[in-house]
């Protein structure tokens, strides 16, 4: 149902500030700092439904959860808390030079692709920092590390402008509003006692202005920040705090609604989607025969329900592969080892059911990285066009062996065809193109002294395009990066690490580790 009053103002849990309650069962909450398939590679060589409430304004009166800009927020200790902590930080984006962009292109072959390298300038702590997801806009491809967003120079790679923030940040969206903004959240100190994922800042990634502020407020068990994601819908922006889902308009931060645990039933939030459609990932009855998981589409300026979808029991849902055409993975949660694909129509019904634990081929949910803690857009190894599903195979010859990418009809749920690498590297999906040259972009890794490169497959499989052979001289770093992050746009590869350590030298940390490369003709 739709409330339109404002919210109250939760207290936090009483206590030790610092140690959290424990999350749903389920759960994958926050972003941590645990190592993946590709980082391990590189050391071996319940309850209830939605109440949807609609706020005017921001809330108004003592109910409104945002300080404004300029004012002072009565914490609920009583102790004064700034609307804009960051401003310590750096009050506009600074475009310094700092970070070092190296020639990779010396002793080039014919016919490669020429290359950029952007080499890491921040400063981490000495067990290291996640890089989070990779954007790009016109001109600027950008990335959250550590405490810091950067925006680099598609063309050169040279840094176009940084925001560096006061803490370290916890979440990012996958993708950006269709104008190139991003809200992303960070903790208000960079400390190991500050657990609390609390603060939101807009960036507009095409300058690196900054944009508004807001803190969260933590609500306990059901509303906490220690495991605050964020999404992007559209100019909406989500997010998600434990079992409760806020939603923020990006162009001024107003707060639109809101979704909260009902007290009866049997369903909990597990994850926001966002992207072309917004959708809420939830988990149903858990721990009892008629566990399930549900799936809902809302409307992102509202919070009201355009459909909903219900697996069948004994299942949860995992990870969403694509928002537009709906592709989500599944799990039992009986027998682990079994879980499938599963694609959704406009009306929320069941299309296609793909199994993924038997067959011709291994896989594993998304390739095998596990899960650190990510939202739930969060899962490599797949690509979705409108009616194919292409997802990469497990390599039969160990953690980065050659593999095979297979590609699934949505609208039957069975086998298209299968494609590999004749160079006989891993090969992983990137994205999906249309137009003239329709079909899947893939990227061939880097590995055992081969060039990486970026290939594509046609409709039909086959024989993949070669588009980009990578440049020779910068064969080391790309196979060091692991495939961490990867994107394809307007005939330029990008690629960057998914972590980067953090040396310590007289206990300070020591930048230098290349943080991207791009290729292009």
């Amino acid at each position: 149902m739709v409330n339109r009053e404002s919210e109250p103002v939760h207290q936090p849990v009483p206590g030790n500030p610092y140690v959290r309650p424990v999350p749903p069962a389920g759960r994958r909450r926050g972003r941590g700092f645990a190592l993946g398939a590709a980082a391990i590679a590189l050391v071996l060589i319940g309850v209830g439904g939605y109440v949807v409430t609609q706020a005017d304004g921001d809330g108004g009166g003592s109910g409104s959860r945002e300080p404004v800009a300029g004012q002072t927020k009565q914490s609920p200790d009583g102790a004064g808390q700034s609307a804009d902590p960051d401003q310590d930080a750096g009050a506009d984006a600074k475009d310094d030079g700092s970070a070092a962009v190296i020639d990779v292109n010396a002793g080039r072959k014919p016919g490669e692709a020429k290359a950029w390298a952007a080499m890491n300038d921040v400063e981490l702590p000495g067990k290291g920092a996640q890089l989070l997801d990779l954007w790009r806009v016109p001109g600027i491809v950008a990335q959250a590390e550590y405490d810091e967003v950067t925006g680099y120079r598609t063309a050169d790679g040279s840094k176009a402008w940084s925001v560096p923030l006061p803490g370290t940040v916890c979440d990012t969206p996958v993708n950006p509003t269709p104008d190139g903004k991003v809200v992303v959240v960070y903790t208000q100190r960079k400390s190991e006692r500050s657990t609390k994922c609390d603060q939101l800042r807009m960036i507009d990634l095409r300058t690196g202005a900054k944009g508004w502020h807001k803190q969260l407020v933590d609500g306990g068990f059901w509303d906490d920040t220690s495991m605050t994601h964020v999404s992007v819908t559209g100019d909406t922006v989500l997010v998600d705090q434990s079992a409760t889902m806020r939603a923020y308009r990006i162009g001024d931060g107003k707060r639109l609604f809101t979704t909260e645990r009902e007290r009866e039933g049997g369903c909990s939030l597990d994850g926001v989607a966002g992207g072309s459609r917004l959708l809420q990932v939830e988990g149903c009855r858990p721990g009892s025969p008629g566990t399930h998981g549900r799936l809902k589409r809302l409307d992102p300026r509202t919070g009201d329900v355009k459909w909903s979808y219900r697996t069948k029991k004994g299942w949860s849902i995992q990870k969403v592969y694509s928002v537009d055409p709906v592709v989500v993975a599944v799990r039992n949660r009986e027998e682990m080892d079994r879980w499938a694909a599963v694609a959704v129509d406009d009306q929320g019904r069941q299309r296609s059911w793909m199994p993924l634990d038997k067959g011709p081929d291994d896989f594993e949910m998304c390739a095998g990285t596990g899960d650190s803690g990510e939202g739930v857009q969060n899962c490599p190894g797949a690509a979705v066009g409108a009616d194919t599903l292409y997802l990469a195979s497990e390599p039969k010859d160990g953690v980065i062996g050659p593999n095979k990418i297979v590609a699934f009809d949505l609208r039957t749920g069975k086998r298209k065809w299968t494609g590999a690498d004749e160079g006989g590297r891993q090969i992983t999906p990137v994205t999906v193109t249309g137009g003239d040259r329709p079909g899947l972009i893939a990227y061939a890794r880097a590995q055992g002294g081969k060039n990486g490169r970026t290939l594509r497959f046609g409709p039909d499989g086959g024989k993949p395009d070669v588009l980009l052979r990578h440049t020779s001289s910068a064969q080391a770093m790309e196979a060091g990066m692991f495939a961490g992050h990867v994107r394809y746009a307007d005939g330029r590869f990008f690629v960057t690490p998914s972590r980067l350590s953090g040396k310590t030298h007289g206990g300070k940390s020591e930048e230098g580790d290349a943080r991207m490369l791009s290729f292009a003709r």
